[in-house]
């Protein structure tokens, strides 16, 4: 009886320091031949958002996940996405409403913006989900990634980036704004000579310029266009919008938390300082 008492309190313990966050993760479309994947994809879903949350100085809440495959999505591409915005306060730029994720806006005020709707997006293109091994580990990630696959928890860190803050209204191809909102992203982002440079403040600190971002194979949205010279570095962020490679495993690094910094997302103490040189 000790000793369940002991484990009992252990695990509460455990419990309490997690809960800050918690995540549900609904799944919708998925083909037959894939329905035994069911429970992978959650506990992937799952460890990715709680990966990026831990980094969050955030108010208690619930985050919900839907997550479906899509044949109507881009061939050999993913997508996430917060599915509302919401009012960064009375913040302004220039003449624009400046808001955030959804996500994110429910982490750092504890309110939800959607209701009872799903607060984020995961679309996966049937022939993209089939290049993808899941990891049965997602937590520990210590398995090895197949030669011939992309690593589940890297996809789903990386859709989860967007769904967090790499979002917002620009035109991929001119960079104007549609309307009057702009994202906390978006405002950070400069066009000049028709690039696209992420200019915020941490981020910029960090890498030592402006950051070029996609436009030729990608969106704005990443990092990298031309991987050439120093900017080739950029290939191996989470992030990047040049590729993902078989059997390798990208984490969140510390180009993103600063991102994360720029765009309003409250850190924890102790990642503040992986916002900076």
């Amino acid at each position: 009886m000790m000793r369940q008492t002991v484990l009992l309190i252990l695990l509460l313990t455990a419990s309490a320091a997690s809960a800050q966050v918690d995540f549900t993760v609904t799944i919708q479309d998925l083909p037959a031949d894939q329905k035994n994947l069911e429970p992978l994809i959650k506990s992937n879903l799952i460890a990715a958002a709680k990966t990026w949350a831990d980094y969050v100085d955030s108010k208690p809440c619930t985050i919900d996940i839907l997550f479906r495959v899509d044949p109507a999505a881009n061939a050999g591409r993913g997508s996430g996405r917060s599915v509302v915005t919401a009012r960064l306060g009375d913040e302004k730029e220039g003449d624009k409403l400046v808001a955030e994720q959804g996500w994110a806006a429910k982490m750092r005020t504890g309110k939800d913006p959607n209701g009872d709707k799903p607060d984020i997006e995961v679309v996966l293109e049937p022939n993209y989900m089939k290049t993808i091994w899941w990891d049965p580990d997602p937590a520990a990630r210590k398995a090895r990634v197949p030669a011939g696959k992309l690593d589940s928890m890297s996809v789903a860190l990386h859709e989860l980036g967007h769904a967090l803050v790499f979002n917002g209204w620009r035109d991929p191809k001119t960079g104007q704004l549609p309307a009057n909102f702009i994202s906390t992203y978006d405002r950070n982002v400069k066009i000049e000579n028709g690039d696209f440079f992420y200019v915020g403040p941490a981020a910029t600190k960090l890498w030592g310029a402006p950051i070029p971002l996609a436009k030729t194979n990608n969106n704005y949205h990443h990092f990298c266009d031309k991987p050439v010279g120093r900017d080739a570095q950029l290939k191996a962020d989470l992030m990047n919008g040049i590729v993902f490679e078989y059997g390798r495993r990208y984490q969140i690094g510390q180009l993103d938390l600063a991102v994360l910094k720029d765009c309003n997302i409250p850190l924890k103490d102790a990642n503040k300082a992986k916002a900076k040189p």
